[in-house]
């Protein structure tokens, strides 16, 4: 996998929500004070425990697996991958294709998002204005 810069890291980090990843992965979230929460969906939840800030956009379980982080770690987690292979998932459906380097063919645009199969990343997560 190539290098990838820290700005390209903290610019994914910084545009992609947290809150509409585990939206689109079904998990119900409600808000409690500054913070969402809602079912850890990397455990058997019974009892909301995992709390989103949206403002700082992180995530953290306060039950079993005790795990949170960053869009990169939710990626990772949720779809089973090495931290390379999220970053590239959430480059290619979330964040504009200018951000990186292009052929002579290529079009700098926002990228297509894949109908959603299910509730994984590719689920309709919609298009966002990034200016």
């Amino acid at each position: 996998m190539p290098y990838v810069p820290p700005e390209v890291k903290e610019r994914i980090k910084r545009e992609v929500a947290i809150q509409r990843l585990a939206e689109a992965r079904g998990i119900r979230l409600t808000r409690s004070g500054k913070e969402l929460i809602g079912l850890c969906p990397f455990h058997d939840d019974r009892n909301p425990s995992l709390n989103i800030d949206p403002v700082k956009n992180v995530w953290h379980c306060k039950g079993a697996c005790g795990e949170g982080g960053d869009v990169i770690l939710w990626v990772m987690r949720a779809e089973g991958v090495s931290f390379h292979h999220a970053l590239e998932l959430l480059r290619k459906d979330y964040v504009p294709s200018a951000l990186f380097s292009f052929t002579a063919k290529e079009k700098c645009s926002m990228p297509k998002i894949r109908p959603a199969s299910g509730c994984g990343i590719q689920a309709a997560i919609g298009r966002r204005s990034l200016l």
